[in-house]
């Protein structure tokens, strides 16, 4: 199953371009591009990895999946909702970000929570 998470995030590039607030980090660009510490993109490089998440094996662990849907971020994902008053989604990423500069910060804050957290699981199955 491709990850469809990128491909509906950046409708509108000029939006994006003139946006007047918030900077693209690490955390950030592995949230919008799938590329990372999902088990969908490791494996491309380990074919021995399982792309399976660990806590949902009828999952593939993507980018949409660790943000949107898995229950090991729901704590973040809440905290994330109760901020943007929205639930997000791969549709609204982007016009949610661009909405506001607090907004943007809920959402880099949650990337930064999340991807870290991918980095020690990765680090600790080492």
């Amino acid at each position: 199953m491709k990850a469809r998470w990128t491909h509906r995030l950046i409708p509108n590039i000029r939006v994006w371009i003139e946006r007047r607030h918030g900077e693209l980090n690490y955390h950030l660009t592995q949230l919008l591009t799938g590329h990372g510490f999902f088990k969908h993109h490791s494996q491309r490089y380990d074919y021995n990895q399982s792309a399976q998440c660990p806590v949902c094996p009828s999952s593939i662990e993507n980018a949409e999946h660790v943000f949107c849907h898995c229950p090991r971020f729901s704590e973040e994902r809440e905290r994330l909702h109760s901020l943007l008053h929205e639930v997000m989604t791969p549709e609204n990423t982007t016009r949610l970000m661009l909405t506001s500069e607090s907004n943007w910060l809920a959402v880099a804050s949650f990337a930064y929570s999340v991807v870290t957290r991918l980095r020690d699981e990765e680090t600790d199955r080492r």
